[in-house]
């Protein structure tokens, strides 16, 4: 593969992760859904062994969460570019959480989580989407 073609490539697959990660935080379920392939396998950092299977059910996943306040800070993203259909990337994620408050607009608990995400990204007829995601959780930090 070409080298532009390449880093095309990881530029897309890179701006697919930013976008999954800014939904999150916003709570754009649908959209965030969206995301992933209909068949798509979701391992949640706080649940490393349990798969959510499908985007709908992923969809179903996210609804269902407590309310909360949350930034992901997502770097250190590292691309294998498989094919021109297929990359594997390898994140770094630090997650800062809280519950909603009305007076406060800093998270309440201060909790700090690091962590990391696998993720299989493949082209489809909607663009680059998700197909598993592998999160994992290995500092937590509360103050």
């Amino acid at each position: 593969m070409e080298r532009s073609a390449r880093v095309q490539i990881e530029w897309e697959c890179q701006q697919l992760l930013n976008r999954v990660t800014m939904l999150l935080d916003n709570g754009s379920w649908a959209e965030l859904a969206a995301c992933y392939t209909e068949d798509a396998v979701l391992y949640r950092p706080s649940d490393p062994t349990n798969g959510v299977r499908g985007r709908e059910a992923i969809l179903r996943s996210f609804e269902a969460r407590p309310p909360r306040i949350s930034c992901h800070l997502l770097a250190n993203t590292v691309f294998d570019v498989v094919s021109a259909t297929d990359v594997r990337a390898f994140s770094r994620v630090l997650l800062m959480t809280g519950a909603p408050s009305e007076t406060a607009p800093a998270p309440a608990d201060k909790t700090l989580l690091a962590g990391s995400f696998e993720d299989r990204l493949v082209l489809t007829n909607e663009g680059w989407r998700v197909a598993s995601r592998q999160g994992t959780i290995e500092l937590q930090y509360t103050p």
